[in-house]
């Protein structure tokens, strides 16, 4: 343990108290040192408490007008931004785009629309325990954009079907719950859609089998096998899907 504070204010609290029990009735008691030194002590606390006091005031100074100045360039920033703003109205009312080189004043550029939107990527698929699948992947998603989520199927002994859309969600992250039984795979595609309008290319298919362990499934259209289920998932699934059946029946 330190035998000295070692904030600031903690030691002139320390010396404050301590100074004076070294100086007795004007002789220090008998701890070896002397008058002197402690008269010395005395005039160096006095000088740190009236630094510090000082440190204070102009800490608290520098605050104050840093506020000050925070106000009066943010008043003028205001200010100055409402007469560019009323330069902008000017030059567009009058057809002038003089308006800009008399004022020294950038014209503003076009707003040109987002022609392209980002492709998710890296499609994930998992199932739930009440026989759902969910649906991740990555996009960067710019303000208002969405995304629109499309599914295809191959039911056992069946032929392949086309894509369908099923949803559009603002989230990367998305619950089917109405997965058809007696499938062999089924596969989801998303895309992104900006405010404006435009549709990215659709995402590389992500598919998922059922019962065919460790086999992907050949499809058209560019699609990579999917993953597979386990065979102690594709039960957990099929058993799912079948009680949730049964509720519906009932």
């Amino acid at each position: 343990m330190p035998r000295l504070p070692d904030k600031d204010q903690e030691l002139l609290t320390w010396a404050a108290q301590h100074i004076p029990v070294w100086a007795g009735q004007g002789t220090p008691p008998d701890i070896g040192i002397t008058a002197d030194q402690v008269a010395d002590a005395s005039a160096k606390l006095s000088a740190a408490q009236t630094a510090l006091s000082d440190a204070d005031t102009i800490r608290q100074q520098s605050t104050t007008k840093t506020a000050d100045k925070d106000l009066k360039v943010g008043d003028l920033r205001s200010t100055l931004g409402g007469l560019v703003t009323q330069i902008e109205g000017y030059a567009k009312a009058t057809g002038d785009q003089g308006v800009y080189i008399r004022a020294e004043v950038p014209e503003p550029k076009p707003k040109t629309p987002r022609t392209e939107a980002p492709i998710p990527q890296n499609l994930g698929l998992r199932n739930t325990t009440n026989g759902n699948l969910v649906l991740t992947f990555e996009a960067n998603k710019g303000a208002g954009s969405v995304f629109v989520i499309q599914r295809r199927t191959k039911p056992v002994g069946g032929t392949v079907g086309e894509f369908q859309y099923m949803d559009t969600t603002a989230e990367k992250t998305w619950t089917d719950p109405s997965v058809p039984t007696g499938l062999e795979w089924v596969s989801y595609q998303v895309a992104t859609k900006l405010t404006n309008g435009v549709l990215s290319d659709w995402s590389t298919a992500r598919t998922f089998n059922f019962g065919s362990v460790g086999e992907s499934p050949v499809v058209s259209g560019g699609e990579s096998g999917g993953e597979s289920l386990t065979i102690e998932d594709a039960q957990a699934l099929k058993d799912a899907q079948t009680a949730k059946g049964a509720d519906k029946a009932g």
